[in-house]
């Protein structure tokens, strides 16, 4: 353990996923070019061979801002109407002597160490600062006029506060390199100041409010979504009967449920609508039913107890001999009920297809007319069973086979 004290600052690791994005966009987009018509104007203005080598964007707080600044510098506040809040353009040091040295001659740097501006060179560094102001809002004209008005100059970094410490804030930083020396132009600005300019983007581009999405991306949205597929089953049968009819059921036994007359289209448990079927071509189909056609159909059956004798093929099968012991979970099985579907087939669409579904249009299953159907239980799958009819009238689901 080290014997000084320590010190130790939180970190936030999150501090950037939270940092927004959108409208630092519109400062990114137009940094390069802000920086490169500093560097023309400079040296249109001072005729100093000015080179951009970098340009960092970023959307940080203001805590982090200033904390970027250099220790020498020249900072120029100003209010940018219409944006909202004041702005900062901070010019380094090592920036503004490469300059002034330039512009009295020198050919080559020297190796002073810094630590104060002259007078001269503040002169030349306010109007490096106005030329940066200048070039900003010629860049944006072209979205919308923005007026500029200095408010105040200052070397002292405590001295440039224009927000809280944990507000956001839009950083762009160029690097220039002159022929005596290398230094930096920084321009802060407000996240929530770029709100004016944003709408004013947004309203060009035809998207309605600023927090409105953007219209490319609903469309690409969209095409994606029509194109997604999914799965609908349709169900035949539908009933609730009671635990111990279910735990009686044997191969060759009839379901004790009747068959609707009307399939239900389900997808993710949820019913889309009822639909007429029968056979075309070797498979099964159906055709979405009409509204106003529709039948009242109950859509589940529920069979009692005193029912079950009369639901065909019941499979009441109790135990041998005159005699039966009494058992308390027996009597409580006519109580629990088991909810059995038979499907009658499923169907893969599209987002799209699906939209343009229309009343009587036929849909194929992937079921052929052969095949037996799939029963359920409670959403299990039980077995598979056939359509059977006795006497030319329809009688129910015969149960074939179990898992």
């Amino acid at each position: 353990m080290p014997d000084g004290a320590v010190e130790i600052t939180k970190l936030d690791l999150l501090a950037s996923g939270r940092a927004p994005q959108r409208r630092s966009a519109l400062m990114e987009a137009q940094s390069d070019v802000i920086m490169r018509k500093i560097g023309f104007m400079l040296f249109q203005k001072m005729r100093c061979n000015v080179r951009l080598l970098s340009c960092i964007n970023g959307v940080i707080s203001h805590e982090s801002a200033l904390g970027s600044m250099p220790d020498v510098m020249l900072a120029g506040i100003a209010d940018i109407a219409p944006l909202h809040g004041r702005v900062i353009v901070a010019v380094e040091g090592d920036l503004i002597g490469a300059v002034v040295d330039g512009m009295c001659g020198a050919t080559s740097g020297d190796m002073f160490y810094r630590t104060e501006l002259s007078a001269m060179e503040m002169r030349i560094a306010k109007q490096m600062i106005e030329l940066t102001y200048t070039a900003i809002t010629e860049v944006f004209a072209n979205l919308m006029p923005l007026r500029w008005t200095i408010v105040q100059f200052e070397t002292s970094t405590s001295m440039l506060t224009i927000a809280a410490e944990q507000d956001w804030m839009i950083s762009t930083t160029g690097i220039f390199e002159t022929p005596i020396g290398i230094g930096s132009i920084r321009f802060i600005a407000p996240y929530a100041g770029f709100e004016p300019l944003e709408n004013k983007v947004s309203s060009q581009l035809g998207i309605a409010g600023s927090s409105a999405a953007d219209r490319r991306w609903l469309t690409s949205l969209d095409a994606l979504t029509s194109k997604l597929p999914f799965e609908i089953c349709f169900e035949i049968v539908r009933a609730e009967i009671p635990l111990r009819l279910f735990k009686g059921l044997h191969c060759g036994d009839i379901l004790p449920c009747p068959i609707l007359p009307e399939a239900f289209a389900v997808s993710s448990g949820i019913d889309l609508f009822l639909a007429d079927y029968g056979q075309h071509e070797g498979s099964v189909c159906c055709a979405a039913r009409i509204p106003h056609t529709e039948r009242a159909v109950p859509a589940r059956f529920s069979l009692s107890p005193s029912a079950m004798s009369a639901a065909p093929g019941g499979v009441d099968r109790g135990l041998p001999g005159p005699v039966r012991a009494v058992n308390l979970w027996e009597h409580q099985t006519d109580r629990v009920m088991v909810k059995l579907t038979v499907e009658l087939g499923r169907a893969h669409l599209s987002f799209q297809q699906f939209a343009n579904l229309q009343y009587g249009e036929l849909i194929v299953l992937e079921q052929a007319a052969a095949e037996p159907l799939r029963i359920f239980a409670n959403g299990y799958f039980l077995g598979t069973g056939e359509v059977v009819v006795r006497s030319g009238q329809q009688c129910g689901v015969k149960l074939l086979s179990l898992v």
